[in-house]
């Protein structure tokens, strides 16, 4: 085939359908890439609140939201995140893999236990001495508050927010309200 009849082969089937030829993925790599993963699962946290993990659209594209309501169905706790900015999240391409995932994140990932657990903020110390992974409390937590929270042995639950790094949540004992205490980082 001549130099001019390739080229005019190129041309045709770009005019004709829009692409390069040799520039088109295999049918089954198409399908994977454009897989809808819109869906939403659901747990229970603390024994009283719903969090709710949903994605809409594209597998690997959409937003990660994460809602947690109290039993009146009132939001405590809402957030969205990008697909790799999340443990757990990277390179999904499939609907299944995204049910898992989310479920993951919301169920067994999600650590349910006591504000009694959180490492100590020794006197005169920046922050909280968790060795090689730090904790780093939220923004006006003061060493006070952070250790009358831990003496107080609240429930509280911490969840994947980023690659390497939990957030912390705690009930308060009075209005039953879900705070951020601070964020624990681990290896990613």
């Amino acid at each position: 085939m001549s130099f001019r009849k390739v080229i005019a082969a190129i041309v045709s089937g770009v005019f004709f359908t829009g692409t390069l030829p040799f520039l088109t993925l295999p049918a089954n790599a198409q399908k994977a890439t454009a897989e809808d993963c819109t869906q939403s699962v659901q747990a229970t946290w603390l024994e009283h609140y719903t969090a709710e993990a949903s994605t809409e659209g594209e597998c690997g594209l959409g937003e990660l939201i994460l809602t947690v309501r109290n039993q009146a169905g009132e939001i405590e706790f809402a957030d969205s995140f990008g697909p790799n900015d999340l443990f757990g999240f990277y390179d999904i391409v499939t609907f299944q893999a995204m049910k898992l995932a989310l479920t993951d994140w919301v169920g067994s990932y999600a650590d349910q236990s006591s504000s009694g657990k959180l490492p100590p903020w020794p006197q005169g110390a920046d922050g909280p001495d968790a060795g090689e992974f730090p904790f780093f409390v939220e923004e006006g937590v003061t060493r006070d508050l952070y250790e009358d929270v831990r003496a107080e042995d609240r429930a509280m639950v911490c969840f994947i927010q980023g690659g390497e790094s939990l957030l912390c949540l705690v009930k308060h004992p009075r209005t039953g309200d879900l705070e951020a205490i601070g964020v624990q980082t681990f290896p990613g």
